[in-house]
């Protein structure tokens, strides 16, 4: 999730209780919440050094008492000279910390919770990277104490709100609303799973979650000879033909030299769904760029995480590169 989410989802943890565990329990809880995105100074390897390392061991789960430990370590440092609780501290704030990594596991980026000991990825794929809904209401919960005591105030009662009903009901939120969504995923998969596609049965099928409607879902299809992607509206008939379809390259010489190459060698690490097509280049003449997309974050067309490699009329590579945007033509 994006870090506005899990800061605003720290604050609740706070305000849900666990402020009575420890001094200074929302700015823990609210560093606890983002320390793990604390791997993103991997931008300095370049973009394959940041595929290969970002949500990497600071998002497994051994390690969320270390990474608990650094704010703890923190707090206790502006705390000096007063009675700290060491123990609730490191509770709460590995609490935090682990919420960070569920709430990655939500979305289809994915997270490699059983770090160092697996290199596996594991994705919900049921919570758009940053959830409009979500974001409204944890701001919802948020301000909603302050306009009660703006109120109050207005019309003269001394009553203050704590804001802890509002922080437990923005996280009872949380939980049906992800619940709900897993619910629909399936939902979509199974759509997927039913139909034939061009007379050819799907041999893997994924939907990933849109913006704002919960219905709607991006389907993907891989059959034997293509890859289809589908606008899957729970809310409405499928249609099986109203995909857009990318055949799978037939020129294995090319595609395997594209794939040996570092660039292409990092993007299959991280990549679960990759599209690979081939495009005629002017330079060098009778060249064939060979381009890979994970289609988790969109079209071949958007070019997002997509590694380009250019070879040459002998299958030598040119040039490759990674990127996250779309390469300029």
């Amino acid at each position: 999730m994006d870090n506005i989410t899990h800061s605003l989802t720290g604050v609740m943890l706070s305000r849900a209780g666990l402020n009575k565990l420890c001094p200074r329990a929302t700015l823990l809880q609210v560093l606890c919440a983002n320390i793990p995105d604390g791997d993103s100074v991997t931008l300095l390897l370049g973009s394959v050094g940041y595929l290969d390392y970002h949500r990497h061991i600071t998002h497994a789960l051994v390690a969320a008492p270390i990474m608990a430990l650094l704010p703890v370590l923190f707090v206790r440092w502006l705390e000096r000279g007063k009675p700290f609780a060491w123990g609730s501290a490191m509770a709460a704030g590995t609490l935090g910390v682990l919420i960070h990594l569920f709430m990655d596991y939500w979305n289809n980026y994915g997270i490699r919770l059983l770090l160092p000991f697996s290199n596996e990825w594991f994705a919900l794929d049921g919570v758009f990277v940053v959830d409009a809904w979500i974001l409204a209401v944890l701001g919802l919960a948020l301000a909603a104490p302050w306009l009660s005591r703006l109120v109050g105030s207005e019309i003269g009662s001394q009553k203050k709100s704590s804001g802890q009903g509002w922080a437990i009901f923005a996280l009872l939120f949380l939980m049906v609303w992800t619940g709900g969504r897993v619910v629909l995923h399936q939902r979509a998969i199974e759509t997927l799973s039913a139909r034939r596609f061009a007379g050819q049965e799907p041999l893997r099928v994924a939907a990933w979650p849109t913006p704002f409607n919960p219905f709607r879902w991006t389907g993907y299809v891989s059959t034997e000879t293509f890859w289809r992607l589908q606008d899957v509206n729970l809310g409405q008939t499928f249609d099986p033909d109203a995909g857009r379809t990318y055949y799978k390259p037939t020129d294995a010489t090319r595609i395997n030299a594209a794939k040996r190459t570092p660039e292409a060698q990092g993007f299959l690490r991280f990549s679960q769904y990759p599209v690979w097509r081939m495009i005629p280049v002017t330079e060098p003449e009778g060249g064939i760029a060979v381009e890979g997309v994970d289609v988790r974050f969109g079209s071949p067309e958007e070019g997002r995480f997509q590694v380009r490699v250019v070879l040459d009329q002998n299958a030598q590579v040119v040039s490759s590169k990674f990127t996250y945007g779309t390469f300029k033509r």
